[in-house]
């Protein structure tokens, strides 16, 4: 018998493959605009630093610091990394989000993943990303019908690892705590707020990597597809 009546899945990284997505937009952006040619070199060391910026941006943003807005991070990490006017922080910016907002690259097995479980599970997400992005993403992969519950951090003024976001969820897919499974790559934000909230949890442990012994998710897999093969499924 299913021990579980929902599935809760982190977005970024989990169902969607958000570094692939990124690096994808990013060179259709550089092209678009004539920015480096064939030069790899170039290429390789403006998107180095790029990440570095936007990273710090970002955290910025989200600590509700003085960036107000992700075009803000953009528009910030652009200016940092490139000598070039404002005018042309903006356009990159713009045709960037543009065109990250409407492309969808799958995780590696979560297709097949989906396929399966739709039909015998509520499903659900819980991102702490931006929901002009999500909501165009899941759209762009003709997944969004699939969830009967999309929660994102900046619609609802509340990020993982706080319970109050996963009380949204559950209450949006009429079940209790001990009926749903989430399944997450992050331990910061996921195990966390799978913890706090006092559901099962699921690492995805996408990069392989070795879990401190204070670290007890209730399941671990390093494949999206070995989901299939979790017991209470």
């Amino acid at each position: 018998m299913n021990m579980y009546k929902a599935i809760i899945f982190d977005l970024d990284n989990t169902l969607l493959n958000y570094t692939l997505s990124e690096l994808d937009s990013m060179k259709r952006t550089c092209s678009d605009h004539a920015l480096f040619g064939d030069d790899e070199t170039q290429w390789s060391s403006f998107w180095e630093t790029f990440l570095k910026h936007n990273y710090a941006h970002w955290m910025d943003f989200v600590n509700q610091g003085s960036v107000k807005s992700i075009e803000d991070v953009l528009r910030f990490s652009f200016r940092d990394t490139l000598n070039a006017d404002v005018a042309l922080h903006n356009q990159l910016t713009s045709t960037y989000w543009n065109y990250f907002c409407n492309t969808c690259h799958f995780e590696s097995g979560a297709e097949e993943v989906l396929s399966v479980v739709q039909s015998k599970y509520r499903l659900g997400i819980i991102s702490n990303g931006i929901s002009e992005a999500q909501k165009k993403r899941l759209a762009a992969g003709n997944i969004q019908s699939l969830f009967q519950s999309v929660v994102v951090s900046d619609e609802v003024g509340i990020r993982k690892p706080k319970k109050e976001i996963f009380d949204i969820a559950l209450q949006e897919l009429r079940v209790d705590y001990g009926e749903v499974l989430f399944v997450g790559d992050s331990l910061q934000d996921d195990y966390h707020g799978a913890l706090n909230a006092g559901i099962d949890f699921c690492f995805y442990n996408r990069n392989q990597i070795e879990l401190p012994t204070s670290i007890t998710p209730k399941y671990s897999i390093a494949r999206m597809q070995d989901l299939l093969s979790v017991g209470g499924l």
